[in-house]
């Protein structure tokens, strides 16, 4: 008896899943990763072959878990079966990258952007030639099956729209809708916030990572955070959970142009760090350049990564109280 069509998809999604984390397996140890029968796992292998996703090979003296037993066929995804674009939306770049469905890049390309002083339009034109420019770049035979665009605010997934993004001064922006049309593209196009992007490429990566309750904080202009639960990202009612930047630590904190005063992202982002620099007397104008005097330890950069340090402490600190996470992962330019 064949399986339903939609039971069969959801364990095809598994079956890929666990050929991305484990790398070449055989059938018996999908079998076991995913609790199927053998022949149900063989079936689905076959429906994947003849879709060209996945390929077998015999390996001479490949020993499946490091048991002992006769070589057989092991399984493994087809790197060139398709490509994946990812458009990142930063505060000061635009980058793109295609990777293949072993998560390996294939392609990738970065411009500058002054994301503060950006015209939606323009943005908007500049992102959808770079992604142009990177399908070009692919292999005729490794066709685009989707890109998720990266933006640092809140985003609402079902409308494809960055709802606010103040570091970039953006409300509402119809971004999914906006770059459909200018590429004359008619795949499948998803909208991600950047913190929920960092938090989802380590709890996919293949390494085993301790990551099943894990809290991650990305610091950049602003800071976001990507929650997870039981290896899945949590996302809250209406899909905003993770706006850890917004918690109050204080009532003003080290740079004013922020959305809340006194907010975790006002003592600890980038913003925060050069103006508490030049508080201190030092003359950064970049994080490179605070990076840089950090390096030679001058007095005024030593001061403020101290007092960044402890305010740093204090906010992970508050979430932890309230998250109990089993993980802190830092990332982000900061």
């Amino acid at each position: 008896m064949s399986m339903p069509s939609a039971v069969r998809h959801i364990n095809e999604v598994r079956l890929l899943a666990a050929l991305y984390r484990l790398g070449m397996s055989t059938r018996a140890d999908l079998g076991r990763e995913l609790g199927l029968m053998r022949s149900t796992v063989g079936n689905l292998i076959a429906g994947l072959i003849e879709q060209g996703m996945v390929f077998e090979t015999e390996v001479s003296g490949y020993t499946p878990g490091g048991r002992t037993g006769r070589p057989g066929q092991s399984v493994q995804l087809n790197p060139h079966h398709s490509a994946i674009i990812g458009a990142d939306i930063g505060i000061d770049h635009l980058s793109v990258v295609a990777v293949g469905l072993t998560g390996i890049p294939v392609v990738s390309k970065t411009v500058d952007f002054d994301g503060p002083s950006s015209d939606v339009e323009q943005a908007v034109s500049a992102l959808a030639a770079l992604i142009a420019r990177v399908m070009r770049s692919l292999p005729s035979a490794q066709p685009v099956s989707g890109i998720c665009i990266v933006a640092p605010g809140l985003v609402d997934h079902d409308k494809g729209t960055i709802m606010r993004a103040p570091v970039l001064g953006w409300h509402d922006v119809p971004i999914q809708a906006l770059l459909k049309e200018k590429l004359k593209w008619a795949g499948e196009i998803s909208l991600e916030n950047d913190a929920n992007a960092f938090a989802a490429a380590e709890v996919y990566r293949r390494v085993k990572y301790p990551t099943d309750n894990a809290l991650f904080v990305y610091m950049d202009a602003g800071v976001g955070g990507g929650l997870v639960t039981m290896g899945r990202l949590m996302r809250g009612h209406n899909g905003f959970a993770g706006e850890i930047g917004h918690i109050h630590l204080g009532e003003h904190g080290f740079e004013t142009n922020t959305p809340v005063q006194g907010s975790f992202e006002s003592y600890v982002g980038r913003n925060a760090v050069l103006s508490l620099n030049r508080h201190h007397g030092g003359s950064s104008e970049t994080l490179q350049d605070f990076l840089d005097e950090l390096s030679v330890q001058k007095p005024a950069a030593l001061r403020t990564v101290a007092e960044w340090a402890w305010w740093m402490g204090r906010g992970i600190a508050s979430l932890i109280s309230v998250l109990n996470p089993a993980t802190v992962v830092l990332g982000g330019p900061v």
